[in-house]
């Protein structure tokens, strides 16, 4: 007589039903749709949970390669990123530091396990762009750019993360 033993990769699973005290306890899933009687509602739910990343891609694509842009101007200290850097007041000795750290803050915000740092770094970047164009007293339209790089950024990982998208909004 042999008696049949799970493997490592199976898993014993019991076949009598839970008791309803431990169904009950049971958290609902986060990926359910709404259980709303309104006729269509779930139709709704279930395209908008699916374009909702592809958006965010989409958004985050377009952020990273125009940051990407200026970050490669900078790693090669084109004569426009040396100029602008002067204007602000930097050195030119620091275009080639910051192009860095703008490259690797676009890497970090593309690699989906990393979004989440890359997008507070772009963030901290971008909150220096604007204080930049404020000291230069530079117009509106050039100030508010950079803020809307980054409601850009987090609108993206927002609509990419489904961990951020029930963080945001369950307030956990």
């Amino acid at each position: 007589m042999t008696i049949d033993a799970p493997g490592p990769t199976e898993s014993v699973r019991s076949t009598a039903p839970r008791p309803a005290a431990q169904a009950a306890a049971r958290p609902p899933a986060r990926d359910t749709e709404p259980a709303t009687g309104a006729r269509g509602a779930s139709g709704w739910w279930a395209f908008a949970g699916r374009a909702a990343p592809v958006l965010g891609w989409l958004i985050t694509l377009v952020i990273a390669v125009n940051l990407g842009q200026g970050a490669y101007g900078q790693l090669t200290e084109s004569e426009r990123s040396v100029g602008m850097f002067e204007a602000i007041g930097y050195p030119a000795s620091a275009v080639l530091l910051i192009g860095v750290l703008q490259a690797a803050a676009v890497v970090l915000y593309v690699v989906p396990w990393t979004a989440f740092l890359g997008g507070l770094l772009l963030t901290a970047y971008l909150g220096g762009a604007v204080a930049a164009h404020i000291r230069l007293e530079d117009s509106l339209t050039h100030t508010l750019t950079p803020v809307l790089y980054a409601v850009g950024v987090w609108a993206a990982l927002f609509l990419r993360s489904e961990r951020i998208r029930w963080a945001v909004l369950t307030g956990r």
